[in-house]
């Protein structure tokens, strides 16, 4: 999905103009699965930065949103 909207954006800016906060948005969702399944495997410095990265994510898109 993140491949796809981005790949809109970048091709068509004019007609996809917000497809890159969605393609932001299912990126945090990645990172956050990614970040449980890291965690269930008892690797937990890379679920922690998985973590990170998807909490940093999830804060740009509802800045994006509000700005």
């Amino acid at each position: 999905m993140v491949v796809i909207l981005s790949s809109l954006s970048l091709a068509f800016p004019d007609t996809y103009k917000h497809s890159y906060t969605i393609a932001q948005f299912f990126l945090g969702i990645l990172f956050l699965f990614s970040g449980i399944s890291e965690f269930k495997a008892k690797r937990n410095h890379m679920a922690i930065a998985s973590f990170i990265v998807s909490f940093f994510t999830f804060f740009v898109f509802i800045l994006r949103l509000t700005v």
